[in-house]
């Protein structure tokens, strides 16, 4: 079914239940994926049939990347994502032929509100995927502090008041 189907070739990045990785082999059993971490994972091909498979470019050279920043509520969202879309805009590895965007939502992390902000743009080449991801957090986080808008950890406990 996979290759009648064609849901993904060699070189695309897929989701397979917990994995996420480079395809480089595609077999009658199995297919094998690179993962970010640089472990090769063969996955039975049954697995595959049975379950949803998320292909990040489809073929294509380029794939969007979504960076994630928490920002305190009180943070002005608009200069957020301005500046956001700005640091994707000047990146060497941002592919500008298709939409940056900036998708922001309410969350709760260890009982305190905070906001997501989700910068999607796309990459140029999928080899360059991490080195994006990490460039994109370097220059929205300088950028977001210079502006005195606060990057948070979601997940660090904040201090009593008593402390």
């Amino acid at each position: 079914m996979i290759i009648l189907d064609r849901p993904f070739q060699v070189g695309d990045k897929i989701e397979v239940g917990k994995y996420y990785g480079e395809v480089i082999h595609i077999g009658l059993r199995t297919v094998r994926i690179i993962t970010p971490g640089d472990s090769m994972v063969s996955i039975p091909n049954t697995e595959i049939v049975n379950q949803s498979v998320s292909n990040s470019n489809a073929g294509e050279n380029n794939c969007q990347v979504i960076t994630e920043f928490f920002l305190d509520v009180k943070s002005d969202l608009a200069k957020a994502k301005a500046i956001a879309i700005q640091a994707a805009k000047i990146s060497p590895y941002t592919y500008l032929n298709k939409p940056i965007t900036v998708v922001m939502k309410n969350e709760y992390h260890r009982e305190r509100q905070v906001v997501k902000m989700n910068l999607k743009a796309y990459v140029l080449d999928i080899r360059f995927e991490f080195a994006y991801m990490s460039d994109l957090v370097q220059r929205v986080t300088k950028e977001l502090i210079l502006g005195g808008i606060f990057v948070i950890n979601p997940d660090r406990q904040e201090p009593n008041e008593d402390d």
